[in-house]
């Protein structure tokens, strides 16, 4: 049931390497690769169902389906690559080693999708042959895939199931998965008070677990053969779900290898262009550590899925600990609403998104990674249920005094002064000048409403402003003295 060699037509793979390789010549976008190989002098002329990175084209060009060369050798590679070869280019600097890496994973990229459309078909056929309806799991319970036949009839653990990608909660589930994982052939639960009754068997690989599969209904109600037809489904299954997890992995890493680098000093280097104004998310999770680990993973994979679903581009990856993503959307009720989808789909109790300003160059994502992590930095808050979206642009005036308390922390004269003076002084006799002095700033002066803010009488208020200029000696008349001692009580906050 499964294909014996996939083929890749050039167009998609030049899409898929849209970072790595520029166009310069596809005669045939139709044209089959089957893999890619790095010819050099010397090496034994490659197949022609290949595309080849050509380190010495000046010793010459190999007759294949594509050719990859330097930015400096392109004109050399048109005037005696043959007229059916397909002309790519790399820029000069580029090591040959990580473009051969990006391509590999473009490869891989669209073989991991036609494996995902071979879970489907396998469903599909599995649930002809069986007489029900059929899901295919990994060993994370997540559904990989799902049978389409119409008039199966379903429970209300499949159907959710299907729309979560995931197995539920229900009564039966753990009881379920416990005696499948200790048995080495068809299991068959009968009905529960949540679940119809089903059919299921483990997909391993040797030992190690890969996953299963399920068909809803009982021995009576599926086939006569139901057991020998899931028994002979695993090799098959087995090696969908093997070569699924191999490239959803190489995905992961290639999304964090590109994403690091725009998001680092390094993003002029790709040559990267946004497919548009795009904003810059960071999630990161309240939960503890280990749980957090494997909840990241998922959060990065469904967002980078669902962008790519919502516009067709879209990078995400885990990078230090916290989920970055590069969206083509800056209409913020649409952000959000795709966002709160990714967080429910995902489960996510508790959190905080940043979001950034729109950007439109490249070499803006570096100084939008900064600035989000300071968001959500300025933002933190304890643990509670609920997920917090913070935008940079409601958060400006925040932002700015952040970067001001960055830009000025080694001066001596705004670290202590006054403010450190009043500080010391409340810290060592449980006085509270410094809330006085900063209800008196936030309210502009008006006694009544800082007072108020304080829950004192206004005479107790103007009682500690009076003591506060005498401790400290403050002259709140002078413009710049209000200023400076205003900006060392923020940047002391900060």
């Amino acid at each position: 049931m499964t294909r014996a060699s996939r083929l890749v037509p050039l167009d998609e793979l030049a899409a898929l390497s849209r970072t790595t390789l520029r166009r310069v010549r596809i005669p045939d976008p139709y044209l089959p690769v089957r893999g890619v190989v790095l010819h050099t002098v010397g090496d034994p002329p490659p197949e022609g169902d290949l595309l080849v990175l050509c380190a010495t084209p000046e010793a010459g060009l190999p007759g294949c389906a594509g050719v990859v060369v330097r930015e400096s050798a392109v004109n050399a590679a048109l005037a005696h690559a043959s007229g059916s070869c397909a002309v790519f280019a790399v820029a000069d600097s580029a090591r040959w080693s990580d473009v051969y890496d990006r391509v590999r994973w473009a490869v891989g990229e669209s073989f991991g999708k036609l494996a995902e459309h071979d879970a489907f078909h396998l469903a599909d056929a599995l649930a002809t042959a069986l007489g029900g309806a059929v899901a295919i799991e990994d060993a994370r319970r997540r559904v990989v895939a799902f049978s389409t036949v119409p008039g199966q009839p379903v429970d209300e653990v499949r159907r959710k199931g299907i729309l979560g990608r995931q197995v539920p909660e229900h009564v039966e589930r753990e009881k379920w998965y416990a005696r499948l994982w200790r048995s080495s052939g068809v299991c068959e639960f009968t009905d529960g008070t949540e679940s119809a009754a089903r059919l299921a068997i483990a997909v391993r690989a040797g030992t190690e677990p890969l996953g299963s599969i399920w068909a809803v209904g009982n021995r009576q109600v599926l086939c006569a053969d139901a057991d020998d037809v899931l028994t002979a489904s695993v090799d098959a299954v087995a090696a969908c779900l093997m070569h699924q997890d191999h490239f959803a992995d190489r995905g992961r890493e290639t999304r964090a290898w590109l994403l690091g680098r725009l998001l680092g000093s390094d993003a002029s280097e790709l040559d990267f262009t946004l497919p548009g104004p795009s904003v810059l998310v960071v999630l990161t999770s309240d939960d503890e550590v280990g749980e957090r680990e494997l909840l990241d993973t998922r959060l990065a994979d469904v967002l980078s899925l669902t962008a790519h679903r919502f516009r067709g581009v879209g990078l995400a990856a885990v990078l230090d600990g916290r989920v970055y993503g590069l969206l083509p959307v800056t209409e913020r009720d649409r952000l959000e609403s795709y966002l709160n989808g990714v967080i429910s789909r995902v489960t996510l109790p508790s959190g905080r998104v940043g979001v950034s300003d729109p950007i439109e160059r490249a070499d803006e994502l570096a100084v939008a990674r900064r600035r989000v992590d300071r968001l959500l930095t300025l933002r933190h808050r304890p643990r509670q249920s609920g997920v917090e979206i913070i935008h940079a642009s409601a958060e400006r005036d925040s932002l700015v005094l952040a970067e001001l308390a960055d830009a000025v922390r080694g001066l001596e004269a705004l670290r202590g002064g006054v403010m450190g003076r009043v500080i010391a002084h409340d810290g060592e006799h449980g006085t509270a000048y410094l809330p006085t002095l900063r209800a008196w700033f936030e309210t502009s002066g008006d006694v009544p409403a800082a007072a108020a803010r304080l829950h004192i009488h206004p005479n107790t208020f103007r009682y500690r402003m009076t003591r506060a200029a005498e401790l400290f000696g403050l002259r709140l008349d002078r413009p710049d003295e209000r200023l400076l001692l205003h900006l060392q009580l923020r940047l002391a906050e900060l």
